[in-house]
């Protein structure tokens, strides 16, 4: 199948979508499951600091040290495809927390592919941090 302008259109928009529900899911109460679903089998989320943690055992990356209230923000997702099914990700996000109303901000690079059932999902998340609220819940629990 061609990799036109509608495909691309499609494409862009579902994964769009995805990232939207990943930000919608990372909350205080995350529903691993749910969102371990944006991931493709195998995939992988990679922390700041170089671990490596597999989608259903995000709950490691708080460490024990949950915030009673997150949300992340995601915009300007820069999406280049190198394939109809591979797509090579950039998105800034910003981390609300109860800790502080900007805890920490950053890029998620991603590389995502198109399944064999059409769907969309990431398959190497890269968690960059450019910077954060020294007193905040983000750099008290990383102060590596």
């Amino acid at each position: 199948m061609a990799f036109g302008s509608v495909e691309r259109f499609v494409a862009k928009n579902e994964i769009e979508a995805l990232f939207h529900r990943y930000a919608v899911l990372a909350t205080e109460e995350p529903d691993i499951e749910k969102m371990a679903t944006v991931f493709e089998e195998g995939g992988v989320f990679r922390l700041p600091n170089g671990v490596i943690v597999k989608p259903r055992n995000l709950l490691e990356v708080v460490r024990g040290n949950n915030p009673k209230f997150i949300r992340h923000h995601v915009t300007s997702i820069d999406i280049q495809f190198v394939s109809p099914t591979e797509a090579h990700t950039r998105s800034y996000f910003l981390v609300t927390t109860d800790v502080s109303s900007v805890d920490h901000w950053g890029q998620w690079r991603d590389v995502v592919r198109k399944g064999s059932n059409g769907q969309w999902l990431i398959a190497d998340r890269s968690v960059v941090v450019e910077g954060g609220d020294q007193k905040g819940w983000f750099r008290t629990t990383y102060a590596e």
